[in-house]
């Protein structure tokens, strides 16, 4: 630029050779100008590249928040579904001691059971001895009368005859004690039965429930594993420096226009992580609570409280129609009203279980029930033709035996 000046000045010092020099002096200048015409279109292009970088810098930026807002989601609905594990773990846990002392109860009950079984087992031996006895009795006094009405001595004839009468009534309430005491131990027997089934039914109940809360423990930890790469990949966030203007700009003269600096934007990698975890679903009924309503139903059964027993397994019906238990709770209801002498009550709901649950283990049971209804209210008929279905369509069945002896009685 000096230099530019010395040579003007040389042109007006010599005016003969102004006139002479002034076309390299425009050329110069027009030198100049393309010059900076070009630094100026390179900074421009500089700028709005730098530009386009920031817009690129401040969309990642959204997306990673937008993927972290994701990734907290994420760990929240975790954390929700970690809490439900951890309630279905303490109520099982619950459950389980609940189990533990149940089978502790019913252990006592069946060693109470096995003795008075045993008991009713000696007493039944007694009576056979006794009714023997008895009939020996019988015999030989029927002996003596005939020997004392053969020889005609009429001494003693109605001593004897009174004696048969009274030996006759004792060996007819002997088998009324007989009877009752192979009904208690039918009843005693079947009480014991069903309660072994359903304390197997609750075991595996027991077990399914904990198989299922292993399966969502041993997923946990892939979980949180997933959970701590997507918070080391978002603690990883790096600031990109501002950029620098090239050595073009740099090098250009005074009034030249230069790159402004922007402010420092954050980065983020070129590639941005999708979380595709599942949503945690913990919309489930609790099996506990409807073990627990059976529970109390067949409690009050099992204390005698036949109207408590038949209003719980009828909720338990209405809320729970087709739950495994519910063939047993129809039953139950049946059970309950034929302790009750409600005969009628009794066989309609058993005929009701026989058309809802015609696969349950229960029906044999159930044509048993109707039967002997049917017997006590005097039809013979019918309980005969129930006695005989049973007999036909499920024969090796304990309610068949049953129903073998009960219509040999009717006949």
């Amino acid at each position: 630029m000096m230099r530019r000046f010395s040579i003007f000045r040389s042109f007006q010092s010599t005016p003969a050779s102004r006139g002479q020099h002034w076309l390299p002096l425009v050329a110069l200048a027009l030198v100049s100008l393309e010059g900076n015409a070009a630094v100026d279109g390179e900074a421009r292009v500089q700028i709005s590249r730098q530009q386009t970088q920031i817009a690129q810098l401040q969309n990642q930026v959204r997306s990673i928040d937008t993927w972290r807002a994701e990734a907290q989601t994420q760990s929240e609905l975790l954390q929700v579904r970690y809490d439900g594990l951890y309630d279905v773990q303490k109520d099982l846990s619950t459950l389980f001691v609940s189990l533990r002392e149940d089978y502790a109860r019913l252990t006592g009950e069946h060693n109470g059971l096995h003795d008075t079984h045993q008991e009713l087992q000696d007493r039944f031996s007694l009576i056979l001895a006794q009714v023997q006895t008895l009939s020996d009795e019988q015999r030989i006094a029927g002996q003596k009368l005939a020997q004392v009405e053969s020889e005609g001595a009429n001494r003693g004839v109605v001593q004897l005859l009174n004696r048969m009468e009274g030996l006759n009534t004792d060996l007819n309430r002997l088998r009324g004690q007989i009877e009752v005491l192979s009904n208690d131990i039918n009843n005693a027997q079947k009480r014991q039965r069903d309660m072994y089934v359903d304390l197997d039914t609750r075991l595996r109940r027991m077990e399914q429930q904990s198989a299922a809360a292993r399966k969502d423990q041993e997923a946990l930890p892939a979980l949180e594993e997933r959970i701590r790469k997507l918070e080391q990949a978002a603690a990883g966030l790096t600031t990109i420096p501002a950029p620098v203007a090239s050595s073009a700009a740099a090098a250009a003269p005074p009034g030249a226009v230069t790159a402004v600096s922007g402010p420092a934007v954050p980065a983020t990698t070129a590639a941005a992580v999708q979380p595709s975890l599942p949503p945690a679903s913990l919309a489930a009924v609790d099996p506990a609570a409807i073990q627990r309503a059976y529970d109390n139903a067949y409690s009050n059964y099992r204390i005698s409280d036949y109207h408590g027993a038949i209003r719980g397994f009828d909720g338990f019906l209405k809320t729970y129609p087709k739950h495994q238990l519910a063939s047993n709770a129809q039953y139950w209801i049946g059970e309950s009203h034929f302790h009750m002498q409600d005969y009628r009550g009794a066989i309609e709901a058993q005929r009701r279980l026989l058309g809802n649950y015609p696969d349950s283990a229960k029906v044999p049971d159930a044509l048993l029930i109707i039967g002997t209804a049917e017997s006590s209210m005097g039809d013979n008929a019918a309980a005969r033709k129930t006695f005989e279905e049973l007999i036909a369509r499920y024969p090796n069945t304990e309610s068949a035996e049953k129903a073998k002896a009960r219509l040999a009685r009717l006949k």
